[in-house]
C-alpha cells in the first residue's frame, strides 16, 4: 500500500511537470528542472495518507543509502504502523542530443521502522514525459 501511495503521489507530480514543460515548451528541460528541484527536495511533496500510518511528513527523496521515517521519533505511536524508507531517483540516458526524458524511481521500505527486524522491501517506477505526444 505504501510504495503504490508514493507511486502514485509521484506520477500525479510528474503529470503535473509534462504539462508545464508543454506550456513552457520554449524552456528545453523543464520538466527535468522540476524533477532536479523535486530530487533536491526544494519544495515540498506531502507524504500521501496511508491507513494505520502515522505519516505526518513530507515525501523526502534521501539518496540510496539514507533512509527517513514515516513518524515523529519524538512522538512514536505504537498503535500504528511506523516504517523507514529510502527514496532515490536517477535520470535514464536522454536521448541525443536533448535533456532528460525519463526518471527511474527506487523506493526501500524497512517495514518495522527502528527495529529492522524485517526484511526490506524495494520497489521500482518510471516516471516519463512524453514530450508533445498525447
Amino acid at each position: 500500500m505504501m510504495a503504490d501511495a508514493v507511486f502514485e503521489t509521484l506520477r500525479e507530480y510528474n503529470a503535473r511537470f509534462v504539462d508545464e514543460a508543454r506550456t513552457n515548451g520554449v524552456v528545453s528541460g523543464t520538466w527535468e528542472y522540476l524533477w532536479e528541484q523535486a530530487r533536491q527536495n526544494k519544495f515540498d511533496i506531502p507524504f500521501p495518507p496511508i491507513a494505520n500510518m502515522s505519516a505526518n511528513t513530507l515525501l523526502r527523496f534521501t539518496g540510496p543509502n539514507s533512509f527517513a521515517a514515516t513518524f515523529d521519533k519524538d512522538n512514536l505511536s505504537l498503535t500504528e504502523w511506523n516504517p523507514l524508507y529510502s527514496l532515490s531517483g536517477n535520470f535514464l540516458n536522454p536521448p541525443s542530443p536533448g535533456p532528460y526524458t525519463a526518471l527511474h524511481i527506487t523506493l526501500v521500505i524497512h517495514p518495522d521502522g527502528l527495529t529492522y527486524s524485517s526484511d526490506q522491501r524495494v520497489f521500482r517506477t518510471t516516471l516519463t514525459n512524453p514530450g508533445g505526444l498525447p
